[in-house]
């Protein structure tokens, strides 16, 4: 890089220094584009690298920086990288701007010649940041840095703490009255017409742009039973009433209602912000007459579906029912004549957000022992689920399996529920009559050689180590033994080395 007032850094060796050379570049950089700013390419750009030296992002940076020594040996070096890659990333961008003040040529070029570079580079730099706000997440919310004597809190971390909570939603009433008083709806008219989405228990309210999923309770409930469910809905609602759809991959939380003549409450969810025409993952996957999605379509899916779930454990919920039928995909909204220009389903992905919150529970409460009958259903079941035995309660590593299975369907874009496709990998036996579906662990063998043999082939052998080490149960890498669970921050950190980092490091 040339001098331009940022001058030859050296080799940066510690997180600290990295940080301040990365904010260093972006304060030269600003100054540099501020020439520019009338050019209408580059305002984008600007606020980005604005944000990067004074505001949202550049507290983020500062954050890592104040807590280096409280970081394990991989995920410093996870950061670091992170952190050396977004320099890269700076000072490409500072090589497409020349030093001196931009004429009338320069306006030209960028409008025909760097508009694309420069858009690229506004992407990367959004991309970066949602990188840093998970590890926040994870630092901050799966351990217990609040406690540290080694780290005063100060304004700015105090900022960055406030964000993440909004990330989370993690602000809670201290009055459980006040949260059920704001979230707690009137139920729906008698003329309200719903529609359910296709090998799915969710339901589209039709003209309100709104999705309803149920817990039910029996007729039979008691007081205590009913209140308990309310509670843990309750809970749910608030921590999801204020999400980032477009961060976090979850779908904002309108509240619930009470039908007691039904015996079920509905958790109710509003529509992303510009998008309509929901489906579910699965039923893309069986759509035998649309294309196969590109292998960057699939990386990109499946690196924002497991973000999703990664948000929902910082929240302290647990899944239980991760599988493709509860995996929305939404288009954006376009008029007539983009439909028809590959813009849209079939041609694209669209954006996921996990929903099929029936059965979610908080992590630290204990599982209730209900096995899944429908093989359609326990084919993405961790094998301890199967087995049903005390001290089998659903934990955020069975979660963490679920998706591994999902993911490996994204690669091989087929679903497992198929047997007239790799389904059939899945049974012991088709013979009519005579029908055998493998027992777990075996099912377990065979999703992670179908992992091993097909993935490298599909997208590749990063992909695959993502998809089996979700499969084995993230293992401790240095010693290849299982991590404990209870251990949220271990599990935590070994998500986004062993899941999170592969799949952003992931270029097709």
């Amino acid at each position: 890089m040339a001098d331009g007032g940022v001058g030859v850094a050296g080799l940066v060796l510690a997180i600290p220094g990295l940080v301040d050379l990365c904010i260093k570049y972006g304060d030269f950089l600003r100054n540099k584009i501020s020439n520019y700013r009338h050019i209408a390419e580059i305002s984008r750009l600007y606020e980005l690298i604005t944000a990067l030296v004074m505001g949202e992002m550049s507290d983020l940076l500062r954050f890592f920086k104040s807590i280096e020594s409280r970081l394990s040996v991989s995920t410093r070096d996870d950061v670091m990288k992170m952190f050396q890659v977004l320099r890269d990333r700076l000072e490409s961008v500072s090589a497409i701007l020349p030093d001196e003040k931009p004429g009338a040529w320069d306006k030209l070029k960028f409008a025909f010649q760097d508009k694309k570079r420069l858009d690229g580079a506004c992407k990367d730099l959004e991309q970066w940041q949602n990188r840093f706000l998970r590890r926040a997440v994870t630092f901050l919310f799966f351990g217990d840095l609040s406690t540290s004597e080694e780290t005063s809190p100060s304004a700015r971390q105090d900022r960055v703490t406030e964000r993440i909570k909004r990330i989370r939603s993690a602000i809670i009433d201290d009055d459980p009255g006040t949260a059920v008083a704001k979230l707690q709806l009137d139920g729906f008219a008698s003329s309200t017409t719903f529609k359910r989405l296709d090998r799915t228990e969710i339901v589209v309210v039709e003209d309100r742009n709104e999705l309803v999923e149920y817990r039910r309770y029996g007729a039979s409930a008691g007081p205590r039973e009913i209140n308990s469910l309310l509670v843990t809905v309750r809970d749910f609602a608030t921590r999801l009433h204020s999400v980032d759809p477009v961060v976090m991959g979850l779908l904002k939380c309108k509240g619930f209602s009470n039908d007691a003549i039904g015996h079920k409450v509905a958790l109710r969810f509003e529509y992303p912000s510009g998008k309509d025409n929901p489906r579910t993952l699965e039923q893309l996957l069986i759509d035998k007459q649309a294309p196969k999605h590109s292998m960057s379509n699939r990386v990109a899916l499946a690196s924002k579906l497991a973000s999703a779930v990664l948000y929902l454990h910082s929240c302290g919920f647990v899944h239980k029912n991760i599988r493709p039928s509860n995996i929305l995909i939404f288009d954006d909204v376009v008029s007539h004549s983009a439909r028809s220009s590959h813009t849209t389903h079939p041609y694209v992905t669209g954006e996921p957000y996990l929903m099929g919150f029936d059965s979610v529970r908080k992590a630290d409460a204990r599982s209730n022992m209900i096995r899944v009958e429908e093989w359609k259903k326990n084919i993405y079941l961790h094998p301890d689920r199967h087995r049903m035995q005390d001290g089998d309660e659903f934990t955020m590593v069975h979660d963490v399996y679920s998706l591994g299975v999902v993911l490996l369907e994204i690669a091989l874009w087929a679903s497992m529920t198929e047997v007239s496709s790799f389904g059939k990998a899945l049974w012991a036996s088709l013979e009519k009559g005579k029908e055998r579906i493998l027992e777990p662990e075996k099912m377990r063998e065979k999703y992670i050689e179908l992992a091993k043999y097909y993935v490298p082939r599909c997208i590749g052998d990063k992909y695959r180590d993502v998809v089996v080490s979700c499969l084995e149960g993230l293992k401790d890498e240095e010693e290849s033994r299982l991590l404990d669970d209870r251990d949220g921050i271990v599990v935590g950190s070994a998500y986004i080395s062993q899941i999170m980092s592969k799949l952003e490091d992931i270029s097709i």
